[in-house]
């Protein structure tokens, strides 16, 4: 793809650009996920990775690489399913040209966040891009999917990955996507709405219901209400069914229902145990049916719960200390699943 002239550089008169310029857009939010993702990946790992690497957490893609680094595990993984491939490829070699990522010339090429790059990520700074070659793929709902104003469910996954990040628990802990979607379809305005959202218990509401209230009031201001089909307040949905599910979180699933251990997935695919509890409890966060009987015992349950109600669900540290270590991170993670799921 021809790189497109520089803001204020002159007409050359010659290139593809120049003689057929094509359009803009705000592209601040896609630059955002994927200077998020490059900033993500060099975190965890300590080293950079190639452009197509990249491309690939942003698309929630199954690759070798992505479970040998557990990076299905990033906040960035799967958060870019609205362009394809190769439009993500075309806005990472255009961040490059603008400067915001700079790509080695080693003979394995990686992108590293330029200073510009990571004061952009920080200050949200508004960043124009041009409209990829290939109009953007029609986002497709998955089974189980409610319809919804998308900007606004964009700014909701915004805000729910801040208050995972602060809290430092995976985003569905906060909320689902389904419960996000009713939100952006509805657009509940008063406690009472809000508490109609799917998942939304007593303490969710104590604990979320004034910050995502407010968000929404926010959106409103400036952007209209959209109309659905049936505009009536949505009832609470089913859960998504596994096809929403990852192809990795299924495979996990479809092998411990096969009666594999949690270890002897987590041997025969090469990940940590951790990994496979995390795909459980996705899972069982979802809709899936897992036996809690086969985590716990009917005392250990009780000492769980009981954990959970003094420590409070967001924070494990405190839960997983107070049980004397004696009940591993990963069963943890399932335990809040299913609580939160029935609450």
């Amino acid at each position: 793809m021809p790189s497109a002239p520089a803001a204020g550089a002159p007409n050359c008169g010659a290139c593809d650009n120049c003689l057929s310029p094509r359009a803009t857009f705000d592209g601040t939010l896609a630059a955002q996920k994927f200077l998020s993702c490059v900033y993500r990946i060099r975190e965890k790992q300590r080293f950079g990775v190639g452009l197509n690497h990249v491309v690939e957490v942003l698309t929630g893609a199954d690759t070798e690489k992505i479970r040998k680094w557990n990076h299905e595990q990033l906040s960035t993984y799967g958060i870019g399913k609205e362009h394809s491939r190769p439009e993500w490829a075309a806005i990472g070699r255009e961040l490059v040209r603008l400067g915001f990522l700079r790509q080695t010339a080693e003979k394995f090429s990686v992108l590293e966040l330029t200073n510009d790059g990571l004061a952009a990520l920080k200050q949200r700074k508004k960043i124009t891009l041009t409209q990829p070659a290939v109009a953007p793929e029609t986002k497709v709902h998955q089974v189980g999917e409610i319809s919804c104003d998308e900007v606004l469910f964009d700014r909701l996954r915004t805000l729910r990955k801040k208050l995972a990040d602060e809290r430092d628990v995976p985003a569905y802990i906060i909320f689902s996507d389904v419960s996000l979607r009713q939100m952006a379809r509805n657009y509940p305005a008063s406690e009472s709405d809000f508490a109609r959202i799917s998942s939304v218990g007593e303490k969710k509401l104590r604990e979320f219901g004034e910050i995502f209230l407010g968000e929404i009031a926010a959106y409103l201001q400036t952007n209209a209400r959209q109309i659905f089909a049936d505009d009536s307040f949505t009832a609470p949905a089913a859960p998504p069914s596994r096809a929403s599910l990852g192809d990795s979180v299924r495979e996990t699933l479809r092998r411990f229902r096969s009666g594999q251990t949690v270890e002897q997935i987590a041997r025969d695919r090469g990940v940590t145990t951790g990994t496979i509890c995390g795909h459980i409890a996705e899972g069982v966060e979802r809709g899936e049916p897992v036996d809690l009987d086969q985590f716990f015992t009917a005392a250990e349950k009780q000492r769980v719960a009981a954990a959970f109600r003094a420590h409070g669900v967001f924070a494990l540290s405190p839960v997983f200390e107070s049980l004397g270590g004696k009940i591993d991170y990963g069963r943890l993670w399932i335990f809040r699943a299913a609580t939160n799921v029935r609450k």
